[in-house]
């Protein structure tokens, strides 16, 4: 009597399923960067605020941007001939993009942990 046993090899489903979770949880960070920095960017005609984008660059691999002249200005707070001593808009400044991002890094777990169900389907 002979028994035979088969195994299943579901491990590159498994990778593939969990890049694209990972993708997503990583694009839902960005997004949410995006959002708080635009919140906190300095406002007097919205031309700042309007010009950005969260896009994937490569598989997991997101960038927030904003496409003004001025942004960096703006972020660092000046620049080596200038600093900037009163933003229009109280509750935004310098550091807008940074500190959205420092705000993910710390959720960034809890996002990864929400998407990861779908990768063990």
């Amino acid at each position: 009597m002979a028994s035979s046993v088969k195994i299943k090899n579901n491990l590159p489903s498994f990778k593939r399923n969990l890049y694209n979770v990972l993708d997503d949880a990583l694009a839902d960070g960005s997004r949410d960067v995006l959002i708080n920095a635009k919140n906190r960017a300095p406002f007097d005609k919205g031309g700042l605020r309007s010009q950005s984008e969260s896009n994937q660059r490569m598989p997991l691999w997101w960038r927030v941007s904003f496409f003004v002249v001025y942004a960096r200005f703006q972020e660092f707070g000046g620049d080596n001939n200038r600093k900037v001593e009163n933003y229009t808009t109280s509750g935004t400044g310098k550091a807008f993009l940074k500190k959205s991002g420092d705000e993910q890094v710390v959720k960034i777990a809890s996002t990864m942990k929400k998407h990861a169900a779908r990768a063990r389907a």
